[in-house]
């Protein structure tokens, strides 16, 4: 018995190990991504942008994540985690090092577009390595343990980088951002070993409940699709995907504009801001994935519609108070933290949700397919967030539509979902 307790605390240890190694890339990625972002008013100033351009940074990016999607996430089930996580981190460090030699906007703009190709693999690559990795009762938890690596990376960048810009400059700044990523690279390169050395993209003592007979004869992409397509209830799951998708890519694209120009902080304090909000993400991500595992009986419905209508309320806050009635700084750096511990809580419920409807030799199709729906959002609303500032003057339009969409989405997808599970059920 006492062997068996040591190999199981054995196992533990491994689990959580595993978990932080992989937490790295979204660290590195998120660092880059987001601290650009926070120093777009020093893009801006050299530039000379306006604030639907800016917002074309996000849509750029992620119109190359979105359209390749589903084939980056059936390379992820083949390749393994291991290879998708060195694969994707290095080719954002490349592409952002080329961010900053470029001297005009429009060279960042198809930049993005190629940053997106290498950030498409990431999060189906950390999807497959930790289902591999920990037990099922504990997958909203360590999900969000590992996505919280992003909110880490968001701390760097939003706070290291602006301040790095005005010193040494933007360019400087950024390339420094994008050799850390590629040192992260090698360092998933030598340290990550998985659950056991992954064989064709498959943990060797994983939980996989892959046949042999599956891995011999693999099942194509189409072939994929057409299963999940069919499932209604991950299909309605995926609304949720548009909440977040819509909400983090309108606020990190346009949260320190909104501080510097509506508000009149200085770009460093506006980066605080981003900070803030990104603070109160890392807290969310385990944070929710705790509470949902343990006090909500695993109800991942139940948890992401909360955390919906929570989300649509700090939105319209920030369009009636924050924007309206002038609020101490103090007071918009509490109000940012909990946008971020709503908002960035949805990830690790979503992409838990969407992992238990399917078997986990299509684990990284169906995270594909989940994240076209996030992406999606993140193509389309930035740019009329940002429209909608400079058609207004300011950003109190933008953020009263951002609450009205998610308390819609959120209704909506909490309908559909019990609409189809019961029908399955």
């Amino acid at each position: 018995m006492e062997q068996n307790k040591a190999r199981a605390g054995a196992g533990n240890a491994q689990s959580w190990l595993i978990l932080l190694i992989i937490s790295t890339a979204y660290i590195a990625v998120t660092t880059n991504i987001q601290g650009f972002k926070a120093m777009l008013p020093q893009v801006e100033e050299e530039f000379g942008i306006s604030g639907a351009q800016a917002g074309f940074y996000s849509s750029f990016y992620f119109l190359s994540a979105t359209l390749i999607a589903l084939y980056s996430g059936k390379i992820v089930d083949r390749l393994g985690a291991k290879k998708g996580l060195i694969y994707g981190v290095a080719t954002v460090g490349v592409m952002i090092v080329l961010h900053s030699w470029a001297p005009f906007f429009g060279i960042i703009l198809g930049l993005a577009f190629f940053t997106g190709v290498g950030f498409s693999v990431i999060t189906p690559s950390i999807n497959k390595g930790v289902l591999a990795a920990v037990d099922p009762g504990k997958r909203a938890l360590s999900m969000g343990l590992t996505h919280s690596g992003a909110g880490i990376g968001a701390l760097l960048g939003t706070s290291l980088l602006p301040f790095l810009g005005e010193i040494l400059g933007w360019r400087t700044a950024l390339l420094c951002a994008g050799v850390f990523a590629l040192f992260i690279s090698l360092f998933i390169l030598k340290f990550y070993r998985g659950s056991g050395e992954e064989v064709n993209g498959v943990s060797e003592d994983s939980s996989s409940d892959i046949s042999n007979s599956s891995n011999s004869n693999p099942s194509s992409l189409k072939q994929d699709l057409l299963v999940l397509l069919k499932d209604r209830y991950l299909l309605s799951i995926c609304i949720s995907g548009i909440i977040f998708g819509i909400t983090i890519s309108s606020i990190t694209a346009h949260f320190t504009l909104f501080l510097n120009q509506d508000l009149n902080y200085s770009p460093a304090l506006a980066g605080m801001g981003l900070f803030s909000f990104h603070l109160g993400g890392i807290v969310g991500q385990p944070g929710w994935g705790m509470v949902n595992d343990r006090w909500q009986g695993s109800d991942r419905r139940k948890g992401l519609f909360i955390l919906g209508i929570f989300s649509s309320i700090m939105a319209l806050v920030f369009g009636i108070v924050v924007s309206g009635m002038g609020v101490s700084y103090q007071l918009i750096l509490l109000f940012s933290m909990l946008l971020g511990l709503f908002v960035v809580g949805i990830p690790s419920l979503y992409f838990t949700a969407v992992s238990e409807q399917v078997s986990s030799d299509k684990t990284g199709v169906a995270t594909s397919l989940a994240l076209i729906f996030t992406r999606s959002g993140v193509i389309f609303f930035p740019p009329l967030f940002g429209y909608l500032s400079d058609l207004t003057g300011d950003y109190t339009l933008s953020w009263l539509l951002l609450g009205a969409a998610l308390l819609f989405l959120s209704l909506s997808f909490f309908y559909l979902t019990g609409k189809h599970r019961q029908r399955t059920t």
